[in-house]
């Protein structure tokens, strides 16, 4: 009986790893990135362009999925650091940075793709703040609070609340409206790496102090599972995590290939990129995972079964 048991189990197991599995349908190299130092990519929205940046997150490009055209956005220093796109894809906000006497400061700036203006929305500060889009409104975290400016008419589902996540003195921050909360769900130690999920139930994060390993908890800190190393994870949709299990040398890396994770833990497998062996720093819509390899970016169709 215990034997019938465990066989059924295990058909169970392997009924649920098929119908749940991820299919790459296609992998593509952008050919006008190739060899040409692109990193960073990040969809849009809608996932009809990404963004992408050079070497030290030095500017930003617009590369249209559709017509295969790129476009310079800005050269500035830190421009490609965690730029945020508003829905509608018509608005990004980015950071400029520059030094007075040694000193580092950080401003934030929009640029309108439309007419490719470019407006300062804070002025260069010592401090990095965390910011994000919410429809056409840009949410920028400071202080205890968050500030809101609106900066395009885009179309898109109302939220029930403004949510920042942020690294701050190396603790995992949440700015939920305007107060301020540290989640620490792994206890104080190091963290990177956080982002919160398209319905805004879950964080996603990696915990330096607990074994390297990524963790999903619940918007308020509570409840995390252990995803085991996947670096520079991203959201595919609300049930899946991509990120990259890369190896180095001790001076660089030797090798790198994207995992998907669900959430809950229950199943972890490869995206296969069968042109490269370092795949690196994934971004993800729909159903499309870009990333970059040695300064060229591939797209990757899938199949969510």
């Amino acid at each position: 009986m215990k034997k019938l048991s465990i066989a059924l189990m295990v058909a169970f197991c392997g009924w649920q790893f098929v119908s749940a599995q991820i299919e790459v349908l296609s992998v593509t190299p952008l050919t006008e990135t190739t060899n040409k130092g692109f990193y960073h990519p990040k969809f849009s929205p809608a996932g009809d362009y990404l963004l992408l940046t050079g070497a030290n997150f030095k500017g930003l490009t617009k590369y249209d999925l559709s017509t295969q055209t790129m476009t310079q956005l800005t050269d500035v220093d830190n421009a490609g650091y965690c730029p945020q796109i508003s829905d509608g894809g018509k608005v990004v906000v980015f950071r400029d940075v520059e030094y007075k006497n040694n000193r580092r400061y950080t401003s934030i700036k929009s640029i309108n793709l439309d007419n490719h203006k470019v407006s300062k929305i804070d002025n260069a500060v010592r401090e990095q703040y965390p910011f994000t889009f919410i429809g056409g409104t840009l949410k920028i975290a400071k202080g205890n609070s968050i500030k809101s400016k609106r900066l395009a008419n885009d179309i898109y589902t109302p939220v029930e609340q403004s949510l920042i996540v942020a690294i701050e003195n190396q603790s995992l921050i949440l700015y939920k409206d305007n107060k301020r909360i540290v989640l620490d769900p792994n206890g104080k130690g190091s963290y990177i790496w956080p982002s919160i999920s398209p319905d805004q139930k879950h964080i996603v994060y990696m915990a330096l102090h607990d074994g390297c390993n990524t963790f999903v908890c619940d918007i308020d800190g509570k409840n995390k599972v252990n995803l085991g190393y996947l670096g520079a994870p991203v959201w595919l949709g609300n049930d899946w995590i991509v990120g990259m299990e890369d190896i180095d040398d001790g001076h660089q890396t030797i090798s790198s290939k994207l995992k998907a994770a669900r959430i809950d833990g229950s199943l972890r497998q490869d995206l296969p990129t069968p042109d490269t062996k370092i795949a690196m720093y994934p971004t993800a819509s729909n159903n499309a995972v870009a990333y970059e390899a040695d300064g060229t970016i591939y797209v990757m169709k899938l199949q969510i079964r």
